[in-house]
């Protein structure tokens, strides 16, 4: 997907693994940068629009992986104020160099056909992966960028720069325009460079971000080239095996890491497609990888398949354990994320802090999440009182249960739960004012093509009580919604098709996959001052076997 990586080299992995299983990382983690530390490895993806901003991940074995920090996670390191879905933060680049890690990447305030906004590339650094500054040496910038803004034609492109002013020092050059043809549709993009052997290598993503993405490779013995390509490109590409095919499609923007024992291996995004769309967006995924001559084959020239494993790990668990969050302390566990940058504290977690953060009526001792709407709502380009966590099966339950309130909303204040890929794509569920009656009712909005379709059923309380649970299943080709009170059966009120979940309207892009959200809002007006505090107990989400086979034909 993205732009530009600094010329680093890649550091080792430490061992020879198998029965790894794919995606390594589920849910959309796109553009993945891997490394290895000692007995570590990590993974850096990018984020977009989300914040806290590239989410780093870590792992002793290669199979197993859990999220370790977040290189952006104050607002002054992510320029995220307005930006849309698709634009934000692109493409991380790790390495470790004497003693330090590195991180290059950029933010984009706009992705869209007509806008021509270059990315606000940054560097930083760190000696533990949680605390980051700007300390650098002598450096070179590799980037996706255009030959000049009246063509449009994009290659990749270097120069040296200075990290303390910004700007290119040295001569700015074209590196390579890779194996497709170079014209306006071009996308040559995620350039990573590194040295074995005697050569430089530049492996760069092409094709674009969908079925045609793809992975291919040069070499040179010196980093400015000249280039010759492999022989075998593209080296990464299940889309030449058919785009309604393979479940495993858009492959590429991969990296390449080494054992001690000599055995490489490539991680890479893919989307896995159920029927023909992808609702969790670009995964990340792991391959192996051997050298003949001088250049890269990965996994033997075969097709990315997720019925084969690889390595000498134990066996994963399928499907992992449930998560369950209470809320109980004052940190917000970090896989939850906000939209864009929050500029006002709009949530509190663990027990009410000061009873003058909510004026509202509501239970002020009671442990949980509880909010502060402002009049954003998910359809914003803006920072609801909202919080998200990445769909991480195809298969899978996610349900939320409310604090209890001892008041009333109107029709215009609002509490859910979403299944969220952009403002534009998030089918809702909760509870609000009713529309057209008095009281409060249970609701269920679907988007559609920019159409709105919502169902409601009267909640036939003055109060929220403190037994209702709201609920999304998420199946392979479907999103249902509904909702419980106590243990009587679930009330399902709406279903919509997964692909609803997969696909920017036209004239947008979106990189992104689903989430699902926690939000509460005033739709346009101020949460008023007397409203009821709103929030949630507790969050459960269960997985269930995925089953997804390596053809996308279902029946």
């Amino acid at each position: 997907m993205v732009p530009f990586s600094v010329s680093v080299f890649l550091c080792s992995l430490l061992l020879i693994v198998d029965a790894i299983k794919n995606p390594i990382v589920s849910g959309w983690n796109p553009d993945p940068s891997i490394l290895r530390v000692g007995n570590e490895y990590f993974i850096a993806t990018s984020s977009f629009e989300y914040f806290p901003g590239v989410p780093i991940y870590r792992s002793t074995d290669l199979a197993n992986w859990e999220l370790y920090s977040h290189a952006l996670a104050t607002p002054e390191h992510a320029q995220l104020y307005g930006v849309p879905t698709g634009a934000g933060v692109w493409a991380p680049s790790l390495s470790f160099i004497n003693g330090r890690f590195y991180l290059a990447s950029m933010t984009r305030w706009t992705y869209d056909p007509t806008a021509r906004v270059w990315p606000r590339v940054y560097f930083s650094s760190s000696k533990d992966l949680i605390t980051w500054s700007t300390q650098f040496g002598k450096i070179y910038l590799n980037l996706m960028a255009p030959n000049n803004n009246i063509d449009r034609i994009w290659g990749i492109y270097q120069c040296e720069i200075s990290l303390v002013t910004g700007n290119c020092i040295g001569e700015y050059i074209s590196l390579w325009n890779g194996t497709l043809p170079h014209n306006s549709s071009a996308r040559d993009e995620g350039p990573k460079m590194f040295y074995k052997d005697s050569y430089y290598y530049l492996l760069i993503a092409e094709g674009g971000t969908d079925d045609l993405h793809r992975a291919t490779i040069a070499r040179s013995s010196s980093p400015q080239g000249p280039w010759t390509p492999a022989p075998n490109n593209p080296i990464l590409f299940n889309g030449a095996y058919g785009f309604d095919n393979l479940t495993v499609q858009s492959t590429g923007h991969a990296t390449f890491v080494e054992t001690p024992e000599g055995d490489w291996y490539a991680a890479f995004l893919a989307r896995r497609k159920i029927n023909g769309t992808s609702p969790l967006g670009a995964e990340t995924l792991l391959t192996t990888l051997t050298w003949s001559d001088g250049w890269p084959t990965l996994n033997d020239g075969k097709p990315i398949l997720l019925s084969e494993s690889f390595g000498s790990v134990p066996d994963q668990h399928y499907p992992p354990p449930p998560f369950k969050d209470t809320f109980s302390t004052s940190e917000l566990d970090p896989s939850w994320y906000q939209l864009r940058i929050p500029y006002t504290q709009n949530y509190e977690t663990g027990k009410p802090r000061s009873s003058n953060r909510h004026h509202g009526k509501g239970n002020s001792e009671t442990s949980g999440l509880r909010f502060s709407p402002n009049v954003f709502s998910l359809s914003d380009r803006d920072t609801p009182a909202a919080i998200l966590r990445k769909q991480k099966s195809l298969n899978m339950t996610f349900s939320a249960t409310l604090l209890p309130a001892s008041g009333s909303l109107g029709y215009l204040q609002s509490i859910g739960i979403s299944a969220y890929l952009s403002e534009f794509q998030h089918q809702d569920t909760g509870i609000r004012g009713c529309v057209n009656q008095t009281g409060m009712c249970f609701y269920s909005t679907l988007l559609m093509n920019g159409t709105s379709v919502t169902n409601q059923i009267p909640l036939n309380s003055t109060t929220i009580p403190d037994n209702i649970t709201l609920i999304i299943r998420a199946e392979a080709p479907k999103y249902t919604f509904g909702f419980k009170i106590g243990t009587t059966p679930i009330v399902w009120m709406a279903e919509i098709e997964s692909s609803w979940l997969a696909f920017a309207p036209i004239g947008f892009f979106v990189f992104e996959g689903a989430s699902f959200a926690l939000f509460a809002s005033g739709n346009g007006n101020p949460w008023p001052s007397d409203a009821p505090v709103v929030g949630f107990k507790e969050v459960n989400e269960v997985y269930f076997d995925e089953n997804i086979p390596d053809h996308d034909v279902w029946t």
